[in-house]
């Protein structure tokens, strides 16, 4: 082999060397320019960390350190499950929703549409027990319960009630309704029942009417004896 070929294979494995290096070098920096990140990231006092004016999402889903689920903060928020079967809410709803560390539903603070209402609740594990609601133009309410028994406070620019009930039933209410009131909520109940398909049985419309006026109004309302 004459004496330039030697010399130009030298040179090539030299050059080869020098490229071999070179390509380790990001392979080795980049590691350490991460640990670096982190650690730079890491001791910026607060006033350095970059804050955001707005965020514009969909939906913002927070999780503890087992994965859980225990806020929602969002529009089209889903519906409660309850013992894992899903339990519609009647309405579209948008707002904050609470979890407690087993993913239950607890509580929230929503909107509802179409209606409009505004309403915070308060659940236990198995029911809702509190509610203070607003509608979008004049009344609101505030109710807390425990099985059938419940005390409830509601205005609007056309009076106020404090209802009180045990049993399934209105036991006080002062002041009474009045006539007007009475047929407005009897009007109501009619209305809403034009649109529930099947008819529920005369017994539980006469329950859930009562848990609004007295029985003797009630039958007076639903035309029953």
């Amino acid at each position: 082999m004459d004496p330039d070929t030697v010399a130009r294979i030298a040179a090539l494995e030299r050059s080869n060397r020098q490229l071999r290096t070179l390509a380790l070098v990001p392979t080795l920096a980049l590691p350490l320019l991460a640990v670096l990140a982190f650690r730079t990231s890491r001791d910026l006092p607060p006033s350095a960390l970059q804050t955001a004016d707005s965020l514009r999402v969909r939906q913002l889903i927070v999780v503890d350190s087992q994965g859980t689920v225990r806020a929602r903060v969002g529009a089209h928020l889903p519906d409660a499950v309850m013992d894992g079967r899903p339990l519609r809410r009647g309405e579209d709803i948008a707002g904050i929703l609470l979890y407690d560390d087993t993913g239950r539903e607890r509580g929230g603070y929503v909107t509802f549409s179409p209606s409009r209402n505004v309403a915070l609740t308060l659940d236990t594990r198995d029911r809702q027990v509190a509610l203070f609601a607003a509608d979008p133009e004049d009344g609101v309410a505030a109710r807390v319960w425990g099985g059938n028994n419940w005390v409830e406070m509601r205005a609007s620019t056309k009076g106020a009630h404090l209802n009180l009930g045990q049993s399934g039933e209105v036991v006080v209410q002062q002041p009474p309704l009045s006539e007007s009131e009475a047929s407005a909520f009897c009007s109501g109940l009619k209305d809403a029942l034009r649109r529930v398909t099947p008819q529920p049985p005369t017994n539980k419309l006469l329950a859930s009417c009562k848990e609004r006026m007295p029985d003797a109004a009630c039958r007076k309302c639903l035309g029953t004896r």
